[in-house]
């Protein structure tokens, strides 16, 4: 059995048991662990594991390397988690049993994020129908990780010819796997930004490019983060500017951009948003809206390293369209 013939196995398994996972913040997941941990019943990850998976499963899991065996302890390299918020029965359609593959905790520097702002992103994603005057043709999921937004956006415009791009190599083989879980078709390639998007699209312009990017600062003590979380200088906003700036050589006519990310408010000037007044002053674009989705993402980092002098990170969601 092959490492995706593995997961469609495993996937399978779950949606017929009714599997439910909603992934929280890398901090709650510490907490939970500590707590398992030291609980006699659910301390040994071996248990777990085959009370959730069929034997037969577990056996190709390992054999493809998916999950791990140390001594007589089993360790899986990857969780898997809903997609979509789990919503009340008949409000909404999407089919709760379609599920994402990420990487297990805790977080490695190759890691593939799945969390929250993963959940806020594909959530805020639905409102691009509002900002296109016609359905995409073509879109682009630029900083993909895994592939949550091009996925989402494939599931939503079929006829759109849909990139994913990231440099973590690691992402875009679960991006794959994840995009064939979900019945689409995304074409995921290692870029730094937008650089391995082909001539023939950049040409005839891009309708939706989509973002939800690295955007936590680079420590001031110089240690690395994980590539999912790097967002560089400028409080981690470096990535998402350049996003934006050169989204707008590749942009279609009636293109727009959609820009999920984070940003840091001063203590001192608790009305400053560093963001807001950069978009507002982009050459050839409109800032179309601007929403704030979260006013107070990852307070663990407040207070220390490059935060020490932040009040609060809050998500926001930018759209932006090009000017007549």
């Amino acid at each position: 059995m092959s490492r995706n013939t593995a997961y469609e196995a495993l996937i399978d398994h779950l949606a017929r048991v009714k599997y439910a996972y909603v992934c929280p913040s890398p901090e709650t997941q510490a907490r939970v662990v500590r707590k398992r941990t030291l609980d006699a019943s659910t301390a040994e990850a071996k248990k777990a594991l085959k009370s959730i998976v069929p034997e037969d499963i577990l056996e190709h899991l390992c054999h493809t390397g998916i999950i791990t065996l140390s001594g007589d302890k089993y360790r899986s390299t990857v969780r898997v988690s809903n997609f979509y918020l789990p919503k009340v029965p008949g409000r909404h359609p999407e089919s709760p049993s379609l599920y994402y593959v990420h990487s297990s905790f805790p977080a490695a520097s190759d890691a593939v994020f799945f969390g929250p702002d993963t959940y806020l992103f594909v959530s805020w994603l639905q409102k691009a129908v509002r900002h296109l005057t016609d359905a995409p043709s073509s879109i682009i999921d630029v900083c993909c990780g895994s592939g949550a937004g091009a996925i989402h956006m494939a599931r939503t415009y079929r006829q759109a010819k849909v990139l994913g791009l990231d440099l973590n190599p690691r992402a875009l083989s679960l991006g794959g796997i994840n995009a064939q879980l979900a019945g689409v078709n995304v074409d995921f390639h290692e870029s730094n930004l937008y650089a391995a998007v082909p001539q023939t699209l950049k040409s005839s312009g891009i309708d939706v490019i989509v973002s939800n990017p690295p955007y936590i600062a680079s420590t001031t003590e110089g240690e690395d983060l994980p590539i999912y979380a790097d967002g560089g200088a400028k409080f981690g906003l470096d990535i998402s500017f350049r996003i934006v700036e050169e989204a707008l050589k590749i942009l279609s006519s009636n293109g727009i951009i959609m820009l999920y990310t984070g940003v840091a408010i001063p203590t001192v000037d608790p009305t400053h948003d560093a963001l807001l007044e950069k978009l507002k002053n982009v050459e050839g674009t409109d800032l179309i809206e601007y929403t704030v989705l979260h006013p107070d993402m990852w307070s663990e980092e407040i207070g220390q390293g490059a935060y020490a002098d932040v009040c609060r990170i809050q998500v926001v969601g930018a759209v932006l369209k090009r000017r007549d």
